[in-house]
């Protein structure tokens, strides 16, 4: 089998709908995965009865966004129960807030005169569409409208901290939305540590109060081949005996750096986050590489 227990669909930021992700776990023959939107559980909802009849084990997820000492987190919630108010009623807050960013992002770029984008805030909602809207789709219409080369220079031009669109966001604290997982029995998972460029004591704090708020696991694999990074996050999922997990992040398919399911294989000094899962996974064994 293949696992992916971090993905993207067109219900947030991704590229494909919750059907096409499942036809693309098909095709890349990845067995058990989480479709994890930021902070909507709708691609999962999607995508369920198609998985099945696909025979795709489909568990619950979701991305929250959340804070901690000024940084903007990632959380990955796992096998939780879906119909939990305190969760849902969590994340619907969250993307309203999403929402207020977003406009409030809207209004700084039609103030600056070179930012020249027609109709900037329909060609913004168009490509939104149902989904959860976030700072990835400006990066992805500033691309389009050919102001930037892609998504990484539309961050470091325009959308990071300090920028002309910069909107900064009060997300819900760590220990809340680590809560509202849990609390819907779930598995609370810190996304991509590495993403957040963190000094190895700063993650450590991070890490020690996730697990205090109740937070079970960290994402260690993440990339398709082995790397000082997979070997030192499965060293601090042992130290603070959290439960590893493993996921690629995969939003769209022109990000040729990052398939479904193309990830190295899980340390095997680490406690697998599937271990925690109310139901097992659908083969015994597992493969982990690139399609």
């Amino acid at each position: 089998m293949k696992v992916d227990f971090h993905c993207h669909t067109t219900a947030s930021d991704g590229g494909l709908t919750p059907h096409e992700i499942i036809d693309l776990a098909i095709k890349y023959e990845v067995t058990t995965m989480a479709i994890t939107d930021h902070d909507t559980t709708a691609g999962y909802e999607n995508a369920l009865d198609y998985a099945n009849q696909n025979g795709i084990q489909l568990i619950t997820g979701v991305e929250a966004s959340c804070q901690w000492n000024g940084h903007t987190i990632h959380i990955v919630g796992l096998d939780f129960d879906l119909t939990n108010d305190d969760l849902q009623n969590g994340l619907a807050r969250i993307r309203s807030m999403r929402e207020e960013r977003a406009r409030a992002i809207l209004s700084k770029m039609n103030d600056k005169p070179h930012i020249k984008i027609e109709n900037l805030d329909n060609k913004l909602w168009d490509l939104v569409g149902e989904g959860v809207v976030g700072r990835g789709h400006f990066a992805q219409l500033l691309q389009q409208e050919g102001l930037v080369k892609n998504a990484q220079q539309a961050f470091e031009r325009y959308l990071k901290k300090g920028k002309a669109a910069y909107v900064a966001s009060e997300w819900p604290e760590l220990e809340t939305v680590v809560q509202w997982i849990t609390q819907a029995n779930g598995i609370a998972v810190i996304a991509h540590p590495g993403i957040y460029k963190f000094t190895s004591n700063k993650l450590n704090r991070l890490i020690t109060d996730f697990k205090a708020a109740g937070g079970q696991a960290i994402e260690v694999v993440n990339q398709p081949r082995h790397s000082s990074d997979i070997t030192g996050m499965a060293q601090r999922a042992v130290t603070h005996q959290l439960y590893a997990s493993m996921g690629s992040d995969f939003h769209r398919l022109e990000h040729t750096w990052r398939g479904l399911g193309w990830l190295a294989p899980m340390p095997s000094n680490v406690e697998p986050v599937w271990q925690l899962f109310k139901e097992p996974l659908k083969d015994s064994e597992y493969s982990v590489t690139k399609p």
